[in-house]
């Protein structure tokens, strides 16, 4: 203890012993920092650009880091969590393959197919369920996010009818860079229907005077009710929690601005302890190394956010 405590003394607090020169912000340390810094970034944008759009165990993890995403911010709401279904799984990634197949990114596929396609071939009869969308992200909670800063999105995962939902991945290429769509169900299963026509589907537009113009097509797409089901009691759902390490693998910028922020707190604080502690010993040299490693941070966490948000699109 007394170790750490001197070694802390050594790097932080100006005195006599470092000739009130704290060795954390000498240029040996600060070049250090810095070298670490252009580590993190390669490897943020490594991962960004090319891990992520190509990664398998990225698109099996996202998926479930995405349920837990949702069903946080139902929580939050005092709204039940959404039970995995495994047939509206196998709807988003059948609606995924076939946007990453044709290159395409909308609700209605190029052959004039809504959503209910996906859902009807893969088994599920519904009472109610919608659809959000994504493609070009490399985060998942920035996913979640958009989504949440959308007011159709938004309504589609607070929404209180849905008790299930079924999230899949596809790497693809969208507009000339390979990317990662991503399909989002919901829905409430019914019991003892008829076979579901046009005339008895009815769609909800929502939000219409809000974030979404009116008349906006891919908004009648956010959910659907079939008139002719009834809704089937669902039983409370245990959420499944993703790992801490897939939750890492899949918020590259969420944890990289973590570590960040967090050394830009140690530096700040190197800083405040050169500047107050000996207040008429100055070293202008060492302010100005601080200050260095402050404005490179601050750009690096300015570049992953322009990058993050300016290719992005939601459905």
């Amino acid at each position: 203890m007394e170790r750490v405590a001197k070694t802390l003394k050594k790097y932080f607090i100006p005195h006599q012993g470092n000739d009130h020169k704290p060795h954390f912000l000498r240029p040996r340390t600060t070049s250090v920092i810095l070298a670490g810094i252009l580590f993190l970034e390669i490897a943020f944008l490594l991962n960004a650009f090319y891990v992520y759009p190509t990664s398998d165990f990225l698109a099996s993890i996202l998926p479930l880091v995405l349920v837990n995403e949702t069903n946080l911010r139902r929580e939050g709401q005092d709204l039940a969590p959404l039970k995995a279904s495994a047939q509206l799984e196998r709807a988003a990634q059948m609606k995924a393959d076939d946007m990453a197949a044709k290159g395409y990114f909308a609700h209605v596929t190029p052959e004039g197919n809504t959503p209910w396609y996906f859902l009807d071939k893969a088994g599920y009869v519904f009472s109610t369920a919608g659809e959000n969308l994504a493609v070009n992200f490399f985060d998942s909670k920035d996913v979640a996010e958009a989504w949440m800063n959308s007011a159709g999105h938004r309504a589609n995962i607070l929404n209180s009818k849905y008790t299930e939902i079924g999230i899949a991945t596809a790497h693809g290429i969208y507009e000339g860079r390979e990317t990662v769509f991503v399909v989002q169900f919901f829905g409430t299963p019914a019991r003892a229907v008829a076979p579901i026509s046009p005339t008895k589907l009815s769609v909800i537009p929502k939000a219409q005077a809000q974030e979404i113009p009116a008349g906006d097509p891919n908004e009648s797409f956010l959910e659907a009710v079939n008139e002719n089901a009834q809704e089937t009691p669902s039983l409370a759902p245990v959420a499944e929690k993703p790992p801490v390490t897939g939750v890492l693998a899949s918020e590259p910028r969420s944890a990289a601005n973590y570590l960040y922020f967090a050394l830009a707190g140690v530096v700040a604080a190197a800083l405040l302890l050169k500047i107050f502690i000996k207040i008429r010993i100055q070293h202008p040299v060492l302010i100005a190394n601080g200050i260095l490693i402050i404005m490179v941070i601050l750009t690096a966490t300015l570049t992953n956010e322009f990058l993050s948000s300016s290719l992005t699109q939601i459905l």
